[in-house]
């Protein structure tokens, strides 16, 4: 039983790092290039620094967000199937 659930903890972290990693690299890059613009410009607002980041972001997931529900509903329904497996 323990290597089953080694493996559903290391599907699961597999998961999690997969459909967050989109929303992730969009805020980094709009970081960047909001850092550098305000760096050029050398304009420090605190609205320029976050509002183009949490665009960015909500953008991704908006892009991404069905893949990743169908992801988890499928990892759900997986796990569940596999209780009376797991119980033995």
């Amino acid at each position: 039983m323990l290597p089953r659930a080694v493996e559903i903890t290391r599907h699961a972290l597999a998961l999690v790092v997969s459909l967050s990693a989109p929303a992730l690299a969009a805020g980094v890059i709009a970081g960047l290039a909001v850092g550098l613009f305000a760096s050029v410009t050398r304009v420090q607002d605190g609205l320029l620094a976050s509002l183009p980041r949490l665009v960015a972001v909500a953008l991704a997931l908006s892009l991404t967000g069905a893949v990743g529900a169908s992801a988890i509903v499928r990892f759900t329904h997986d796990l569940w199937a596999s209780i009376p497996t797991l119980v033995r």
